[in-house]
């Protein structure tokens, strides 16, 4: 979990959301969906703010050494990490936490996601393009806050709503007109990995049992956004409740198997 100071190489606005590219050889050999880094959003000699900001990758090129970021500058420090132009040098470290694991098996992926680890689930599209058939949902507050579908496999298909996260639950399943019956992508998928904040939990995991006759360990997971201020375990701020008691979103995710997640 080395530091890196990387330099940025390209830098694109998409909306509200900003698309970093960096040159991080190492970090770039390291990473897999579902791993995020911890940026310093401060200029040099400034200790404001102080705490590092989460930033889940958005994509990774060994071969080239870069490493991409996409940002939605929410509060001030996401601000400045966005508008550092090409040229500059950002401070990260990372990789960090659990990513996302497949079913070799897997064929029939669905994607799902609103919130700060949406960008995970681009990395995974991009991942998983050459290994089978994958679907996308997306959701967020404005059509600004959504990735546009150039970020994705041409071959994926994507569905997207701006009528807020919440809508990311109707997405996945919503009645039929009878009123008894459910209908949900969740049925075709042999696999769901999530992007996930913590109110949508429990209703995503609704929608899989109502999507699903059997639901199995590892057939969905989620990357749960939230509070990370160390990522290395340590401060235990970022404790969530599982089956298996307390741990620590940072070390222990930021992907849990749903089933696991209370």
């Amino acid at each position: 979990m080395p530091y890196h100071e990387p330099i940025i190489i390209e830098r694109r606005e998409l909306g509200a959301l900003r698309q970093i590219t960096v040159r991080a050889p190492e970090l770039a050999r390291a990473a897999r969906p579902g791993h995020y880094v911890l940026a310093r959003c401060a200029p040099p000699g400034s200790a404001d703010p102080l705490l590092r900001r989460v930033a889940f990758l958005a994509g990774a090129d060994p071969v080239a050494g870069a490493v991409e970021l996409l940002i939605d500058p929410v509060e001030r420090g996401l601000i400045w990490l966005a508008d550092q132009p090409v040229g500059a040098q950002i401070d990260l470290f990372g990789p960090l936490g659990t990513p996302f694991s497949l079913d070799g098996r897997t064929r029939n992926l669905l994607l799902a996601g609103t919130g700060p680890a949406l960008p995970a689930l681009i990395f995974l599209a991009r991942a998983v393009a050459v290994g089978g058939v994958a679907g996308v949902l997306l959701a967020a507050g404005a059509p600004e806050h959504l990735p546009p579908p150039f970020l994705l496999p041409p071959d994926m298909e994507y569905q997207r709503s701006a009528d807020g996260p919440t809508a990311l639950i109707g997405l996945l399943g919503a009645p039929t007109p009878g009123g008894a019956l459910f209908t949900s992508p969740i049925a075709w998928a042999d696999q769901i990995c999530l992007a996930l904040t913590a109110d949508l939990v429990t209703p995503a995991a609704d929608a899989v049992r109502a999507g699903r006759m059997r639901w199995g360990r590892g057939f969905a997971q989620a990357a749960l956004a939230g509070p990370t201020p160390c990522g290395v375990g340590t401060c235990q701020s970022c404790l969530i409740d599982t089956r298996d008691g307390l741990r620590t979103r940072c070390k222990d995710g930021p992907v849990f198997d749903l089933r696991d997640l209370r």
